[in-house]
Parts: structure tokens; sequence; C-alpha cells
């Protein structure tokens, strides 16, 4: 994912609005989020919320798996201009928007068909 955002973000000309949700067990796990929290703070097309199961006590962010909620808020709804990336371990993807069958994207299901999102506007990686 941070190849996409960083190629997005590095091309002047592109003006692509990008939302992050980023979800780890707790956050000492969080890859990369120094790098993320200075790309979001210098440009605002990008947004990111991060979601931990395991929080510390001063943990600011989002708690528990990706929930419908956290889509629906941190997300853009869907539209013909909507493009929805996908990566994680099976669970999650499964939870999100269905399993990725070998290079097949497989059927769109999970929290994403739920709030409306079809299958042009999700990709699995």
């Amino acid at each position: 994912m941070l190849q996409v955002i960083e190629a997005i973000l590095k091309n002047p000309d592109d003006n692509t609005q990008i939302s992050l949700l980023y979800a780890n067990v707790s956050p000492d796990d969080i890859l990369l989020k120094k790098k993320l929290d200075v790309l979001a703070a210098t440009h605002p097309n990008l947004k990111v919320f991060y979601t931990v199961d395991d929080p510390t006590k001063d943990w600011r962010g989002g708690l528990g798996y990706i929930s419908q909620d956290m889509v629906v808020k941190g997300l853009p709804p869907p539209s013909d201009d909507t493009l929805i990336l996908v990566c994680g371990p099976p669970g999650m993807m499964k939870h999100i928007s269905g399993d990725k069958e070998n290079r097949e994207q497989g059927e769109l299901s999970g929290i994403l068909k739920e709030v409306g999102y079809t299958e042009n506007m999700v990709y699995k990686f």
C-alpha cells in the first residue's frame, strides 16, 4: 500500500483522495507509522486511521478489528470513481472483502459488500 500511496503523493497533478484504515494488534506493531504520519501531515489528500486490538494506556486511535462503522466513516462512499484496495492476512481479508482465491479476485463479500461497494470498486492484493 505504501508504494501506491507514495506514487500518488509524488505526482503533483494527481488529486486522488487517499484514506488508509490500518489495523494492527498493538501500537508497537504499526509498521512505518512515523512515515505515514509525516506523509499525512504534509499531504492534505491523505487521511490515516489506525486501529489496534491491544491498545496502550495512551492510545488515541481506534479499538478492535476494522468495523462497518470505521469503513463508513473512514472511506469514501461507494461510487463509480472510488477504488478500495485491500491487503492483509486471510482472516482480515475475509472479514473486509471476502477471500482472494489464488490470482483471482474472488467474490466480493464482507463489510465492503454490506455497505454497498461492488466488485468493480474493490481490488484485493
